[in-house]
């Protein structure tokens, strides 16, 4: 089973994993806060459709989707490890679904789009993917992450255009086409 890039880019974002200490399940889940629950719903449906039981519950303030597969923990384990490896060698398509997934968990939308985190490798391979796209992004430090961003207009349009983001979706942006 090779993993779902948009569920890659989720899981790297907001992904979780354990082991338990006495029934040794392997346990991945996504946190969402509930005006987020639309993504953690999409997550569930893309994790059922590919054969997995999916438990999805609240808790406190959040929405928890959570899988018990050794398949998938581990997948997700070597995805934590070298996530910009994992990113570089995906197709022009899976690399816009992955750039979705990562913007649903860590993205957020102004009147620019920034996706924050803490792996600087990945958001200058995700940066360097722009470029070749004919974007224009920008790389800061925000407090103890970083943050890639794109504010052009046109650049958000296409974007908002080719990426399966929900939440990049869920708001009007712009209409420009390129």
């Amino acid at each position: 089973m090779n993993l779902d890039p948009y569920l890659a880019g989720l899981l790297f974002g907001d992904g979780t994993c354990h082991i338990g200490k006495t029934n040794r399940a392997y346990g991945i889940w996504i946190d969402q806060h509930v005006r987020n629950n639309y993504i953690a719903e999409h997550a569930k449906s893309k994790l059922e459709k590919l054969g997995f039981n999916v438990h999805k519950y609240n808790f406190r303030d959040k929405v928890r989707v959570l899988v018990y597969n050794k398949t998938l923990y581990l997948q997700f384990k070597e995805l934590r490890s070298d996530a910009t490896h994992f990113f570089k060698k995906l197709s022009v398509r899976k690399k816009l679904a992955f750039i979705g997934g990562f913007f649903d968990a860590e993205g957020t939308v102004t009147d620019r789009l920034v996706v924050y985190n803490q792996d600087v490798g990945l958001l200058k391979a995700i940066q360097q993917f722009y470029t070749k796209q004919k974007l224009t992004s920008y790389i800061y430090k925000f407090g103890k992450v970083h943050g890639v961003q794109v504010y052009k207009r046109n650049d958000i349009a296409f974007l908002q255009r080719n990426i399966p983001s929900l939440k990049m979706k869920s708001i009007p942006l712009v209409t420009k086409r390129r």
